[in-house]
């Protein structure tokens, strides 16, 4: 068997490493925001996102800039003939970028009223430049795309292989990868779904989709897949691949 682009390459242990801390802050961020709410005066929030006006904010903030400079760094493997234009280096900064998006480019609030363009006060700097409807909307942008590109790593990226007749490993990783993908692309679908029906409750309504939690829980299934694909890639879960592998 020929050896892999890994086997080959001076900084495999640089890439692992990275890997590995994409996938560690995976599972980081939405446990420690749980933390937050279960262990603080703080109450649980409808979303992930909405940790930005609670004592978590810095943990939200953090975690997420902490992911997207990994995520900068990461560039993969070079791009080789037949690939396209779908690189890892491609794809990983478009998540980078997505990730500070999210970070820094606030939901709207029920703990804070809207403002419009140019207003000034209870706002942040974005919001107050374009108003809390426009950065709304930009910040689900930002989350579409990074929930994107993270299915693409695992659907496509992580999924391309040398020439030749694939390992067992190689088809128990790749069984991971689907999984994963497929389960950011779900609930993707799923949280699309949720804000069309919520869009169209009144007040109440839309106080009984939030006391469901269904889009914290939602965004942690997606990001942890996103969290075991990155841990696999960086040959943390073997155990994990094994169960997959196929038999002799």
């Amino acid at each position: 068997m020929s050896p892999s682009p890994e086997d080959n390459n001076e900084l495999v242990l640089s890439f692992l490493s990275v890997r590995r801390a994409l996938g560690l802050l995976g599972f980081f961020l939405p446990l420690s925001l749980l933390a937050v709410a279960l262990f603080t005066p703080e109450a649980m929030q409808p979303s992930i996102s909405e940790f930005y006006y609670t004592r978590g904010r810095e943990l939200f903030t953090g975690t997420l800039s902490a992911i997207a400079v990994f995520l900068w760094a990461y560039v993969g493997y070079p791009k080789e003939a037949g690939d396209g234009w779908l690189t890892d280096r491609l794809v990983s900064r478009a998540a980078s970028v997505a990730a500070l998006g999210v970070a820094f480019i606030p939901t709207s609030s029920k703990l804070i009223p809207p403002v419009q363009p140019g207003a000034t006060g209870n706002c942040t700097l974005v919001q107050c430049a374009i108003g809390t409807e426009w950065a709304r909307w930009l910040h689900y942008g930002a989350a579409g795309l990074f929930f994107a590109c993270l299915a693409i790593f695992c659907l496509v990226l992580f999924r391309r292989s040398v020439p030749g007749p694939p390992t067992r490993g190689k088809i128990g990783r790749d069984r991971i990868y689907a999984a994963c993908g497929w389960t950011l692309v779900g609930c993707i679908a799923a949280l699309a779904a949720y804000g069309i029906g919520y869009a169209r409750q009144d007040a109440a309504g839309q106080d009984a989709y939030d006391a469901t939690r269904a889009v914290f829980i939602l965004e942690t299934t997606g990001i942890f897949a996103f969290a075991v694909s990155w841990l696999v890639k960086g040959e943390t879960l073997k155990p994990l691949q094994r169960i997959v592998e196929p038999k002799v």
